[in-house]
């Protein structure tokens, strides 16, 4: 599976994994089930109600599935029903939240993507590209990357803690779910690259960003002090 860097809020750049094609292509069997439903009920409302005899009725019966995706996408941080069972979502490279322009590049090229030549030329752009994009994507700058479920995420921030531990700083209160994320996540690299320079560059600046959020200055190692962190969350959180 491959991976993408993306800059978190703290500034901190981790590698989350690129939505796979087999994902992707199910998000959107999902969505074309949710097409067809719709097109079932239209249909019937279409027979109750005499709504063929008005063309301009018609339209707007047909308007939501045209405008799907990129409402969807636009007022869903990137999702729409098909990812958000999937657990997908659109991001930018930079990991910051498309524009509604990116969006809608993304909607503009989507028939040439999932229509020309039967959706292979999306399928085959996004497998060449190694960087999870489709023409689209390409287009604006964005990719489909995988997202952790929120069970597993309260689960991977739990550290056992010392008998009677008392936190070092307790300034951690403000730091939100998501920050304590990324410091795990941070911790996580440095222990499958134990003695890396990168590991050791990405440990300083998480570091320095934890250190600046909470108004603090501490002389431990920074993998020690992010270990710290942790921990105090862990006790002021359980």
């Amino acid at each position: 599976m491959k991976n993408v860097s993306i800059n978190t809020t703290q500034n901190v750049e981790i590698e989350h994994q690129v939505a796979s094609v087999g994902e992707r292509i199910l998000a959107h069997l999902l969505d074309y089930l949710f097409f067809f439903s719709y097109y079932i009920l239209s249909s019937f409302l279409i027979s109750i109600f005499a709504l063929y005899e008005s063309p301009s009725m018609l339209i707007l019966l047909y308007l939501p599935i045209l405008f799907y995706d990129l409402v969807f996408e636009i007022f869903f941080n990137g999702q729409n029903p098909g990812k958000m069972i999937m657990r997908i979502r659109v991001v930018r490279l930079d990991g910051s939240q498309p524009t509604i322009g990116g969006y809608l590049l993304r909607w503009v090229f989507r028939p040439v993507d999932n229509l020309l030549l039967s959706g292979s030329v999306s399928v085959l752009t996004i497998l060449i590209n190694g960087r999870g994009q489709r023409l689209g994507d390409i287009a604006a700058g964005t990719t489909v990357i995988r997202l952790k479920q929120q069970a597993i995420l309260r689960d991977t921030l739990y550290v056992r803690l010392p008998e009677n531990y008392k936190p070092v700083f307790p300034q951690v209160s403000i730091l939100k779910e998501d920050d304590m994320q990324t410091v795990k996540e941070v911790l996580q690299h440095i222990y499958r690259n134990r003695g890396s320079q990168t590991a050791l560059l990405l440990s300083q600046n998480t570091k320095d960003v934890i250190q600046k959020r909470l108004g603090i200055e501490s002389n431990l190692h920074a993998q020690r002090f992010l270990e710290t962190i942790l921990m105090d969350y862990n006790s002021l959180n359980r």
